[in-house]
């Protein structure tokens, strides 16, 4: 019986981390429709995020359903909780990747190769993030999952980085609404991507939790005990 509980919440899992290498393909991809401003992988990723969907309402079900029929107890109670929390922070990221890939729409018409780059660099740095983050909870490593927070201070230079060349003195003389427009689109756009990477350090903290039962805050290179 503890075996097929235990093959349950390695199920589980697994599957979490199966949608969260998903939602980084997302990511990418969504960059890159808005480096090309291609609109039809536009919609090629709202539908993987329908897809990510359905996969977080399976997860939750089987959650709580081991929860409800096994009363797990000490560590087991702990990785299944935080199993629930990381679907919701998969789930959200997933979200923010088509947000990336929705600002095609509004954004196709103009190019700042510059830019561009950037928020090319900041989503590669937002992939690393994720993917340490998810393998620390796929391991149940805390260790690793005490190196994200590092890794994530990347992503937050990337995006003052573009806030600077959205302010620039090149740029702060121009009134034209559509290029106003743009500029707010790809201040929005390198917001998603810093909260992609927030979720994924959320993700690194019920790591620590599922492991130890301590409640941490991860806060650029440092943590704290809550």
């Amino acid at each position: 019986m503890r075996e097929g509980f235990h093959q349950d919440i390695g199920s589980i899992i697994a599957t979490l981390a199966s949608t969260g290498a998903d939602c980084e393909q997302m990511l990418d991809d969504a960059v890159q429709a808005l480096v090309a401003g291609d609109r039809r992988r536009v919609e090629e990723v709202a539908a993987r995020d329908l897809e990510v969907d359905r996969t977080y309402q399976q997860v939750q079900q089987s959650a709580l359903r081991l929860l409800a029929l096994q009363a797990p107890v000490a560590r087991d109670l702990r990785v299944l909780t935080a199993a629930l929390n990381v679907n919701i922070h998969i789930e959200r990221m997933g979200d923010y990747a088509v947000h990336v890939a929705r600002a095609v729409r509004y954004t196709h018409s103009r190019t700042d190769p510059g830019l561009l780059r950037a928020v090319e660099d900041m989503s590669a740095a937002a992939v690393q993030v994720s993917r340490r983050a998810l393998r620390s909870f796929a391991e149940r490593d805390p260790e690793l999952a005490r190196q994200v927070p590092s890794l994530d201070d990347r992503v937050d230079d990337h995006n003052v980085e573009i806030l600077g060349l959205l302010l620039s003195p090149a740029r702060a003389g121009r009134t034209d609404r559509a290029d106003l427009e743009w500029a707010t689109r790809m201040a929005m756009v390198a917001r998603a991507v810093e909260r992609f990477a927030d979720h994924a350090v959320d993700i690194s903290e019920q790591t620590v939790f599922a492991v130890t039962g301590d409640n941490v805050e991860f806060s650029s290179s440092q943590s704290r005990a809550v």
